[in-house]
């Protein structure tokens, strides 16, 4: 069956005589890496703010927009969309989120720069790594980031978020006192197996396969390893436990079903039909369902 969303052209804002701006002057604003910006240097100044638009026309903007506020919900940084018209083109307009006055920003293709025992070559690492080498370094002073990066993984999970790629998760360090902490939700838009055609593909929901897997794992040969459980959230709950019972706790403590109900309402920039909407929270039950079997294993 195929999955839609209707736009609600009345509520879409237009966005007129708007400003690209040069990839130099971007850079200005924006710690990123140079060769992404080549990619994704949709960059504009409008009403004085810095925003990236993505032109979409399909249910990556539920994807993206749904993660949003779920992620709002449970008192997460996330950035912030906006469904616009610019250049003829329906999308997504974000305000960029940095703030280079005050923070460094790295991405997860960039963890060498701060840890050299991390591979330079996109998606050679694992979270288990990343979660060992901060142990490695200072136990106390990573905690927080080790909970943050567990429940930002389940996170993931939840929402079957199928492009979560080391380009898509930012660490920030405080200039002042080195901190490290995790940076905003964005870039979400293939959530709930949402495939790179912008459709909701129900083959995707088999078996989750995440762009950072959290372990070395060959998922076409053993997709799963106990009783039909999630090959990543087993080992990580095995291996952390209390700090993804907290993650699978705060994760579910919102009322999901209740946020994909204001997007049937019709008074945002796009709605979901009855179908797309009992299609996601087939998912929901489906989490639900596995959730409960995982925290058996504690």
């Amino acid at each position: 069956m195929q999955y839609n969303i209707h736009f609600n052209m009345r509520k879409i804002l237009k966005i007129h005589d708007p400003f690209k701006m040069a990839q130099s002057n971007v850079l200005t604003y924006v710690d990123m890496d140079p060769e992404l910006l080549k990619e994704k240097d949709t960059w504009y100044y409008i009403q004085s703010k810095v925003v990236f638009f993505k032109p979409r026309e399909d249910v990556r903007v539920a994807g993206e927009c749904i993660s949003q506020a779920y992620a709002e919900a449970l008192g997460e940084k996330a950035a912030q969309y906006s469904v616009v018209k610019l250049d003829g083109k329906i999308g997504l307009l974000s305000e960029n989120f940095q703030e280079k006055g005050k923070y460094r920003y790295y991405d997860f293709c960039q963890l060498h720069q701060l840890f050299s025992s991390f591979p330079r070559r996109y998606n050679q690492f694992t979270l288990k790594q990343l979660l060992e080498t901060l142990e490695y370094h200072d136990p106390e002073a990573y905690k927080p980031l080790q909970q943050a990066l567990i429940t930002r993984y389940i996170f993931d999970w939840f929402t079957h978020q199928l492009d979560g790629n080391p380009r898509n998760i930012n660490l920030r360090e405080n200039k002042k006192t080195g901190k490290l902490e995790l940076d905003h939700v964005f870039d979400k838009e293939q959530s709930f197996g949402v495939n790179n055609d912008g459709v909701f593909d129900e083959e995707k929901l088999e078996i989750w396969i995440p762009a950072i897997p959290y372990d070395e794992m060959d998922f076409k040969k053993n997709p799963y390893q106990i009783d039909g459980l999630d090959a990543n959230i087993f080992s990580l709950i095995t291996d952390y436990p209390d700090m993804a019972v907290v993650a699978f706790e705060r994760v579910f403590s919102v009322d999901y079903k209740t946020i994909l109900d204001t997007f049937a309402s019709g008074e945002k920039p796009f709605s979901l039909p009855d179908a797309t909407l009992t299609y996601l929270k087939g998912i929901v039950d489906r989490k639900e369902y596995e959730k409960d079997k995982v925290l058996q294993l504690v």
